[in-house]
């Protein structure tokens, strides 16, 4: 199964956690739309030999571009490969972007399921965010894109957040789960180096909760959300049966993915590849034909590091025998580590497949970094 990810990079404000490349500045729009066709007119030749199933446009934020751009972008991949046939094409979206007009424009085009960035249900919380949207127009713009047609629709939510209680993210959870949505996920905060938060951070203006915080807040979601009838099929990710994102699915199990635009990564099995992260120098390269992009071969140790980092992150986790394929050094490495882990309950073996087990699922990216094989210098 192939997907494409499409990269569009602008947001009318920032985020004070966000560390995705975007600009506030959309003087570039029209050049990066004739960039972006241009380049992918360059990979036609993947369009036309690839089965195509997945489109995603991420950000940034996508429903910052018109019904006109979309269509420009998505007509012009329809002359590589039927969009008709996409299984998947989701538009990431913000709620003060929605409107009847939009979203029945963009099933018109072929969207045919949304992620819209809600993060909280509190008005005090959007605000410290720097959120453009308010609560009430999170609640009005689902009710929305389920009146015009999209019945595939995912959620954002953010938990660990330093100002908000436990009783605030029950009530995050509740509504989500009453907004009648088929996939949340869920984040726990992060401070990155280069957001406004991480600032905050350092001068002592925020601190992080405590990770028994982290961890009441994570098991009331897991636990409300399983009640509710979701799946939890991958350690952020929650789908009602049916329901689960195919285009990051994709991601976690290896499949090919081609990334457009700045920033947007892409990996053909064995290689892997991304886009520089600079919307200016990404239009110029482009224009002057020259080199946007860095390519990666991954070595054996980097594929072994691959299937763990991505395989634990799901709910079935990997198979077994996968790691068959890689060196004796490898191999003894894992089997040493899966014995430990094993002996903690941590992961668990199961028709063959290795996963976290359910009461770990919240330190799984300790787990990932213990099984992470490093070579000695």
């Amino acid at each position: 199964m192939a997907g494409i990810y499409i990269h569009v990079p602008f947001c009318y404000s920032r985020c004070s956690y966000c560390d995705f490349y975007k600009t506030t500045n959309q003087q570039f729009k029209d050049e990066y739309i004739k960039a972006l066709c241009k380049e992918i007119k360059l990979y036609q030749s993947f369009l036309q030999k690839e089965k195509i199933e997945t489109l995603y446009f991420g950000g940034g934020t996508p429903s910052t571009l018109t019904i006109s751009e979309l269509k420009e972008i998505i007509d012009l991949i329809n002359q590589f490969t039927p969009v008709n046939s996409i299984k998947e094409l989701t538009l990431e979206v913000n709620p003060d972007d929605i409107n009847d007009k939009y979203i029945s424009d963009l099933v018109h085009l072929g969207v045919n399921r949304l992620s819209m960035g809600i993060q909280s249900f509190f008005d005090e919380h959007l605000r410290k965010m720097n959120r453009r949207h308010n609560s009430r127009q999170a609640l009005q713009a689902i009710e929305i894109a389920k009146k015009n047609g999209i019945d595939n629709m995912s959620i954002d939510l953010i938990y660990g957040l330093p100002y908000m209680s436990f009783e605030e993210w029950n009530t995050n959870v509740q509504l989500a789960i009453e907004s009648n949505v088929q996939h949340i996920s869920a984040y726990h905060l992060t401070f990155e180096k280069g957001t406004l938060y991480y600032d905050y951070l350092k001068k002592g203006k925020l601190v992080e909760v405590p990770e028994e915080s982290s961890v009441q807040q994570f098991d009331y979601l897991r636990d409300e959300l399983t009640k509710a009838g979701f799946d939890h099929y991958e350690i952020s990710n929650f789908s009602l049966p049916g329901f689960e994102s195919q285009h990051n699915s994709n991601y976690w199990t290896g499949e090919k993915y081609l990334g457009l635009g700045p920033s947007a990564h892409s990996f053909d099995g064995s290689n892997r590849r991304w886009n520089v992260r600079d919307v200016k120098r990404y239009i110029d390269n482009i224009e002057k034909n020259e080199c946007f992009y860095e390519t990666e071969e991954l070595s054996s140790i980097d594929r072994y590091n691959e299937l763990i980092m991505l395989g634990l992150r799901t709910q079935k986790g990997f198979k077994l025998s996968l790691i068959e394929s890689f060196s004796e050094t490898i191999r003894q490495f894992f089997a040493r580590e899966l014995k430990k882990q094993q002996e903690q309950a941590k992961v668990i073996i199961i028709d063959g497949f290795c996963r976290v087990s359910a009461d770990s699922k919240m330190i799984t990216d300790r787990i990932i970094s213990d099984f992470f094989f490093v070579e000695d210098d």
